[in-house]
């Protein structure tokens, strides 16, 4: 157990000077404190618990680096974003970046220049991290969504199990790992392959008073739906699992008057933006989405949130449902279930085990696409087009997907979803080559010229750019500029990455043989079964009638609640009925307003008329 630093701020006063906050949320001082006095940590805080700042706080506290390992760029650029515009130095390292870009950022993390290093996991094994991990003046290592590491989590990325090889170069430094979804199994596992120094779990509450869980059978999903935006008011997310459906969800809500859009990560990157703002801003009160939407989305006013079939694990419906009444009002997460859900399901599951022969026709695939030599490719990033992919093999996209995923599980590749990506420019070349293009140079020195007065910082790390602006103010092709830009970047001059808004796999070990690809059956046995288990998990929670919904769940998570929800379907149900009780006469469960209650009333009537 390592010490901690000799002086450190004091951490309300880091959360007023920083973030304008009075006081922490329940547990976050708690965790705080652990972190700093150097106790290898991991925190269980339910979706929406306030899990970042319990590793920002005591890091600028301590005024030392802080290491974040996070598998999901988006929320790497989004929480690097928030900290710049807080004044708090940091830097996030993805599999987008070039080599050049990631050296200039270890190197500036080596320098002291930072506060947080984000760092994707498959970057934690390049011999460029590991180069510079020695000299990196880390004070705390963070681990978000700590759950990747464990097979026996629901979300494995064997990428997660590189940072044991960062805790034997720096056995000093303090973990605190931070997950919202975890079962005990999966908790004591986490801190086995990150080799705690002792167990230490630190677990925020999951019990969510203010959300009212209810489960709905029948045939009439659609119906249901309309009737629940119509006494729900309110924001809603509406949860599917498949792309197609959203589509046409989205439209089917438009036709009755609600304004609606569809979200999922095969639509271009702008159009989700603008989706995803309208909906934040209030002018869109419905989002039909897969689960591509709402990992680090910060609205608190959603009122509601309707899965229209079950998802296939107890953890994805905590987090998506969790998504409801952030800030403390009453709020409601409806699942609704018909015939079939549960065959469709398990045929789900049962089709995301690709043979291995499709495995290795994708795989081939993939390497003749991005011109892959054997042995080659070792943590290069390539896009990924599943159309692409689905004609040159002859297999359904869904197969191509599978398949790649079952790549990921096996330590072949790291998969990322789409995100913007900029174009950005880093000046490599000594500045007296620089000066000397610029005055002397007819092709190129009016470009040089151009990104010097227009971007500031050129030489000290990567800046965003815009073609256009610059070919704009050149009076050149939008084309030109990205052809010059492109021959400087093969003279070494400068560091060119263009724009790319695609997903992306980055290989993790050097490209085999296809023909010779072997996947370890016994490893994808093992993540099949706990797969299967987790699926029936969530169908026996949507099937039971005898346990309040709330405890239920809890439970699953390790959690024990003493007294019942009294506001989910299974109590109220159950009240509704007790002797001497009148159906549709409910009293108001405590805590909900008259309005809420008037819902709950409602609901208990749409159940009567189903019976």
């Amino acid at each position: 157990m390592t010490s901690k630093p000799a002086t450190v701020e004091d951490i309300h006063s880091v959360l007023q000077r920083v973030w304008g906050y009075d006081r922490f949320r329940p547990q976050q001082e708690h965790i705080i404190r652990s972190a700093l006095a150097g106790r290898d940590t991991l925190a269980l805080l339910p979706t929406g618990g306030g899990k970042s700042l319990c590793f920002q706080v005591p890091a600028i506290a301590m005024g030392r680096l802080c290491l974040v390992v996070s598998p999901l760029i988006a929320l790497m650029k989004d929480q690097v974003g928030r900290l710049k515009k807080l004044g708090v130095p940091a830097r996030a390292i993805t599999s987008t970046m070039t080599r050049e870009e990631i050296d200039n950022a270890l190197e500036s993390a080596a320098l002291g220049k930072y506060a947080f290093l984000y760092v994707s996991p498959e970057r934690l094994a390049s011999e460029l991290f590991l180069a510079r991990l020695p000299r990196l003046p880390l004070g705390l290592i963070a681990i978000d969504e700590a759950h990747c590491i464990s097979q026996w989590g629901y979300d494995f990325r064997p990428a997660y199990l590189n940072i044991a090889e960062v805790r034997k170069v720096r056995p000093e430094v303090p973990v605190l790992a931070l997950t919202a979804s975890a079962t005990p199994e999966v908790a004591s596992d986490i801190m086995e392959r990150l080799a705690f120094t002792e167990p230490h779990v630190m677990r925020g509450s999951f019990q969510r008073p203010e959300l009212s869980l209810w489960i709905s059978k029948g045939e009439d999903k659609v119906g249901r739906m309309l009737r629940i935006l119509d006494h729900v008011r309110g924001t809603a997310i509406i949860y599917l699992r498949e792309r197609r459906a959203t589509m046409r969800i989205a439209g089917l809500l438009r036709q009755h008057g609600y304004s609606a859009a569809a979200y999922h990560a095969g639509m271009e990157l702008e159009e989700r933006d603008r989706i995803q703002q309208a909906w934040t801003d209030g002018s869109l009160r419905c989002v039909v989405a897969t689960n591509a939407f709402g990992m680090g989305i910060d609205k608190a006013d959603v009122r509601v949130v309707i899965h229209l079939e079950p998802p296939p694990d107890l953890e994805s419906y905590y987090q998506e449902a969790g998504r409801a009444g952030r800030d403390g009002k009453a709020s409601y997460a409806f699942l609704l279930t018909g015939p079939g859900d549960a065959a469709q399901l398990r045929e789900r599951l049962a089709g995301s085990y690709p043979s291995l022969a499709d495995v290795r026709k994708v795989y081939q695939a993939f390497a003749d696409v991005h011109g892959i030599a054997i042995g080659s490719g070792l943590l290069e990033n390539y896009e990924v087009d599943n159309r692409t992919l689905a004609a040159r093999t002859k297999l359904p996209p869904v197969v191509v997907a599978n398949a790649l995923k079952a790549l990921e599980l096996d330590g072949r590749l790291s998969l990322s979803d789409g995100v913007r990506s900029p174009s950005r420019v880093l000046l490599i070349a000594d500045q007296q080559l620089i000066y000397g293009m610029r005055v002397n140079n007819e092709r190129y020195g009016p470009l040089l010229e151009a990104l010097l007065r227009n971007y500031g910082g050129l030489f000290e790390e990567p800046v965003l750019i815009d073609e256009l602006r610059l070919a704009k103010g050149l009076k050149w092709q939008v084309e030109t500029v990205t052809r010059r830009l492109m021959d400087l970047h093969q003279q070494r001059v400068l560091s060119y990455k263009q724009r790319n808004d695609a997903p992306s796999a980055t290989l993790l070990q050097p490209r085999v043989d296809a023909q010779r690809l072997v996947l370890d059956p016994a490893a994808l046995a093992v993540r099949r079964q706990r797969a299967e288990a987790r699926l029936e998990a969530m169908l026996a929670y949507v099937e039971a009638t005898d346990e309040c919904r709330s405890r239920s769940l809890i439970h699953y998570f390790g959690e024990a609640l003493d007294t019942e929800c009294g506001q989910c379907d299974v109590c109220r149900r159950r009240r509704a009925y007790a002797p001497g009780s009148v159906g549709s006469d409910v009293a108001e469960p405590p805590g909900l307003s008259g309005e809420a209650a008037k819902v709950l009333r409602w609901e208990l009537d749409e159940e009567d008329r189903t019976r």
